[in-house]
């Protein structure tokens, strides 16, 4: 899984993206196919198509995977990743506070790299995983 998009749904078919954030590693924390019994949610996260966190349920359920996997970063001290799951976290929120208008999107491709606005840091464009 490379891509966690925030979305904001729309009246016609294109929905669209209000935030995008990708660490090389997300497949280390998010992708957990064989742990169904750890997980509630992450564990069915389809890496061959778009998995969509739209309901307070899934959000709910998807903020205690992530949770897990904050603990296990720290245990890691994986600094890194455990600053990018927090960041996840947050997008979480928002969805909770704007239900019904926005989503979470987990793709497992990439995004053209122009549709990240350049006025963004380098350091910080894809992430906020850098922050010490």
């Amino acid at each position: 899984m490379s891509l966690v998009s925030l979305m904001k749904s729309s009246l016609d078919s294109n929905d669209d993206v209000l935030y995008r954030t990708f660490h090389e590693r997300n497949v280390n924390y998010l992708e957990r196919e064989n742990q169904a019994d750890k997980f509630k949610i992450i564990w069915n996260i389809d890496d061959a198509s778009p998995s969509v966190f739209k309901t307070p349920d899934d959000i709910l359920l998807l903020l205690e995977d992530l949770e897990s996997l904050v603990q296990e970063a720290f245990k890691n001290n994986d600094h890194e990743m455990l600053n990018h799951l927090k960041e996840i976290v947050v997008l979480c929120k928002l969805c909770l506070w704007n239900k019904g208008e926005l989503y979470l999107e987990f793709s497992p491709w990439g995004v053209n790299l122009d549709q990240y606005p350049s006025e963004i840091p380098e350091k910080y464009r894809f992430n906020i995983s850098k922050i010490d």
